[in-house]
Formats: C-alpha cells, sequence, structure tokens
C-alpha cells in the first residue's frame, strides 16, 4: 500500500460527513487531498533547490558589490593622496630651484662687481667668466630639477600602475566569481 492509497482511503473515510458541503461547490476530496500534498511536495522543492540558491547568490552579489565600492572609494582616497604628495613634491622642488637660481645670479654679480674693481683690461674676461659659470650651474641645476621631476613623474606612475594592477586582478576575479555563480 502506498502512500497516497493511504491517503485516499483516509480521505475516503471521512467523505461521507463533508461530502454535501464539497458535492455542493463540485469539489472532489480526493482529487483535493492528492492536489494538496503535491502541491506541498512541490513547493518545498521548488524552495530548496530554486529559491534557497538564487537567495543566496543574490546575497553574495550585494556583499560583492559593496565591496567593490568599499574599494572604489579607498583607491580614489589613495590617488588623490598620491596626486597631492606630487603636487607638494614638485612645488618645493621649484622652490629650492628658484632659491639655488637666486643665489647664483646673487653669487655672479659680486663676481662682476669684484672684477670691475681689479682693472679695466681685465673686466672683458672676467664678465666672460661669469656668464660661462651662470650657464653652467644654470645648466646644472636644469638637470637637477630634470631629474628630480623625472623621478616624481617615475613614483607616481608606478603607484597608479600598482593601483590599476590592483584594480585589474580585482576585475579579473570579479570575473571568475561571476562565472562560477553563473554555473
Amino acid at each position: 500500500m502506498t502512500f497516497f492509497s493511504a491517503l485516499l482511503a483516509a480521505a475516503d473515510k471521512a467523505a461521507p460527513a463533508n461530502e454535501s458541503l464539497f458535492a455542493k461547490f463540485g469539489v472532489d476530496g480526493h482529487h483535493l487531498a492528492i492536489q494538496v500534498v503535491n502541491f506541498t511536495i512541490l513547493a518545498g522543492i521548488l524552495y530548496q533547490f530554486a529559491i534557497k540558491p538564487a537567495l543566496g547568490q543574490l546575497e553574495e552579489r550585494i556583499r560583492l558589490a559593496e565591496q567593490l565600492q568599499k574599494d572604489r572609494a579607498e583607491a580614489e582616497a589613495k590617488l588623490a593622496s598620491a596626486t597631492k604628495t606630487a603636487e607638494d613634491q614638485l612645488n618645493k622642488a621649484s622652490d629650492e630651484a628658484a632659491k639655488i637660481l637666486a643665489e647664483a645670479r646673487n653669487s655672479a654679480k659680486a663676481a662682476v662687481e669684484a672684477a670691475k674693481a681689479e682693472a679695466q683690461a681685465a673686466q672683458t674676461e672676467v664678465i666672460a667668466k661669469a656668464k660661462a659659470a651662470i650657464e653652467s650651474d644654470r645648466l646644472k641645476m636644469m638637470e637637477e630639477v630634470r631629474g628630480e621631476v623625472s623621478r616624481l613623474v617615475v613614483e607616481t606612475a608606478a603607484k597608479v600602475l600598482a593601483e590599476n594592477l590592483d584594480d585589474a586582478t580585482r576585475a579579473r576575479l570579479n570575473e571568475a566569481a561571476v562565472k562560477q555563480l553563473a554555473r
């Protein structure tokens, strides 16, 4: 004897008392009991194998989206900090270059005045030497400033690239997670 036949037998015993009520509405008690059992089983199976996994995936995607937003905000903060640091260093290097240039000009003027005081004949030679020294100092300072700026640009680019690589890795991991969820 199967479960359904036992259920039908139980419904047969209970049917005479309720038969007039079911008959009024045109409902067959045996079929109604079987349909209720079938619906209950189907609802349980759907919940276990369809609704519950879908809710789990939805919660995981929401958590992943929140984590991505948090990571994006952190990356933006780091980028802003790195940009401000680079600008500060560039301004500092520019100020130092201006100070060195001012000192070089002052020393050149002193050399020119000293040369004027020594002799009228040696004046032309001293002026030429002072101009050469100024040009040499200027070229030297320009090379130093270029080297410093190049170093700052390389450091900034390295930081930006490091963040991009982290984002690329993060994007690759996100894609792999989406593929896993799609299976």
